[in-house]
């Protein structure tokens, strides 16, 4: 069955891994087209159409023939050079990890345009600004919100009235997140700032106002730091089919890094 012509698309490389001996199959999210899984023909020999590298975390242009199953990736064009990517651990880690829990997660060729601008801004600030792990935690909120598996931070789970305010929420991941009273008597409890902070990292659309955020979730004291990274780590495990290879490199490069890290 024939497909469509070839045309460019805005995309972020996934992955990539041999395909025979000389092509590749590319793994990249697109916003009109969701992920797309692509063989790039004599890839790893050209340096003509493919003259940045295909490598994971590069953010440019696709020129893609859409195909039923395998499609064909006959150019990309990197919007920003990457090649130095490699020369810092820290960035490369955050950048592999973004990528690697997107492919994990998604596994419907869905579009989803505001979850494509998440990860590109993510990244963005990754390359661009000091790595930091809030940076990450927006991210892996925004794609359990897309996909439709996070839990509720501000309203009750089970009959949507508002919470009751004080220092804890009663909470329970099985019953679909925070709980009011009269539902979550012998619930859990969850710190109130920490789902303060999830819910305040998914809110800002502007640039400006995101800034704040991402500032004010880092000045946080270091227990709800860490308190939110667990609580994202517990609501993606049970999602992921295995382990990350991205989370042993953190580990690799020290407590201090990643996901691993409080800061």
């Amino acid at each position: 069955m024939r497909g469509r012509p070839a045309e460019g698309v805005p995309a972020v490389i996934l992955s990539t891994r041999p395909l025979g001996e000389a092509d590749l199959l590319v793994v990249l999210l697109t916003p009109g087209l969701g992920k797309v899984r692509a063989a790039a023909r004599s890839a790893r020999r050209s340096r003509r159409r493919f003259a940045g590298g295909l490598s994971g975390g590069a953010v440019g242009e696709a020129t893609l023939a859409v195909r039923r199953g395998l499609s064909r990736l006959e150019g990309f064009v990197p919007s920003r050079d990457h090649g130095g990517l490699g020369r810092d651990l820290t960035r490369f880690a955050y950048v592999a990890y973004l990528c690697e829990l997107t492919d994990a997660l998604l596994h419907e060729p869905e579009p989803d345009p505001a979850l494509f601008s998440a990860l590109c801004e993510a990244i963005r600030r990754t390359m661009d600004v000091e790595p930091t792990a809030v940076v990450l935690r927006r991210y892996e909120l925004t794609l359990l919100r897309s996909l439709g598996l996070l839990p509720a931070l501000d309203s009750c789970a089970v009959c949507g009235d508002a919470l009751p305010a004080g220092p804890t929420v009663r909470f329970a991941e099985e019953r679909g997140g925070s709980l009011c009273l009269v539902h979550g008597k012998s619930a859990p409890r969850r710190p109130a700032p920490v789902l303060a902070v999830a819910r305040g990292l998914l809110e800002p659309r502007e640039e400006l106002e995101m800034d704040v955020v991402l500032e004010d979730a880092t000045a946080r004291p270091p227990a709800e730091r860490r308190a939110l990274r667990d609580l994202t780590t517990a609501w993606l495990r049970p999602h992921l089919r295995q382990p990350l290879k991205s989370r042993e490199f953190f580990a690799k490069l020290g407590p201090r890094t990643g996901p691993q890290d409080d800061s």
